[in-house]
């Protein structure tokens, strides 16, 4: 776990340096934004149903990938790193970001207070502030038998409605041998971070 977090950080640097061609998503409702890499695979049912495999395996992962496990979210956004960049590195399974709403949380207490059904890792006192909207920031995750995630996740309370913005990673212990496969290194790590980071760092509320 420590070693998942410290690619997390990694990631997290990279966000700003990694240069790579971007889309633009705005969501149904007009109601958010954010830039993200064109490589990553876009988990929303309508658009992987009848894609590639490949693209349909990026998103799928024991755990929840398309919002922080135990939050009880409903997602509204879900994009993933392409799992068959990592194909030759059992380690990696998935990893994403997403936005999601917490209909459960009807006031702003309830939404910063958390999910009392997390795993959290850590509390950060305080706020983090995302193109001038504040939000409480948390490490959340989740662990089986040979595997496991975790990630930040993001809470605010906007227009009387709790939003989460995350990010996951899953690996498996159980598939990676040593002995035989390739590391998922720490560079790989700040990669797949990178890539997430993009999006998260220019999430923004339109109305």
């Amino acid at each position: 776990m420590k070693t998942l977090l410290l690619f997390l950080v990694c990631g997290l640097a990279a966000a700003g340096s990694a240069q790579q061609p971007q889309k633009t998503f705005t969501s149904p409702d007009g109601l958010f934004r954010f830039h993200y890499s064109d490589m990553l695979v876009n988990c929303s049912p309508r658009q992987t149903p009848n894609g590639p495999a490949s693209a349909i395996e990026s998103c799928m992962s024991q755990g929840a990938v398309c919002g922080g496990p135990g939050s009880d979210a409903t997602a509204l956004a879900c994009f993933a790193y392409p799992k068959e960049r990592f194909k030759d590195k059992p380690l990696f399974v998935a990893a994403t970001f997403f936005v999601s709403e917490i209909r459960s949380a009807k006031t702003e207490k309830a939404c910063l207070d958390g999910s009392s059904d997390w795993y959290v890792i850590n509390s950060k006192e305080g706020t983090t502030t995302i193109n001038g909207v504040a939000f409480k920031a948390f490490e959340i995750g989740d662990n089986w038998a040979g595997g496991g995630q975790s990630g930040p996740v993001y809470r605010t309370f906007h227009h009387d409605r709790c939003y989460e913005l995350g990010m996951q990673t899953v690996v498996s212990r159980a598939a990676y041998d040593p002995e035989t496969d390739k590391e998922f290194t720490k560079q790989d790590g700040a990669e797949v971070e990178g890539r997430l980071g993009q999006a998260l760092n220019s999430f923004v509320f339109l109305k």
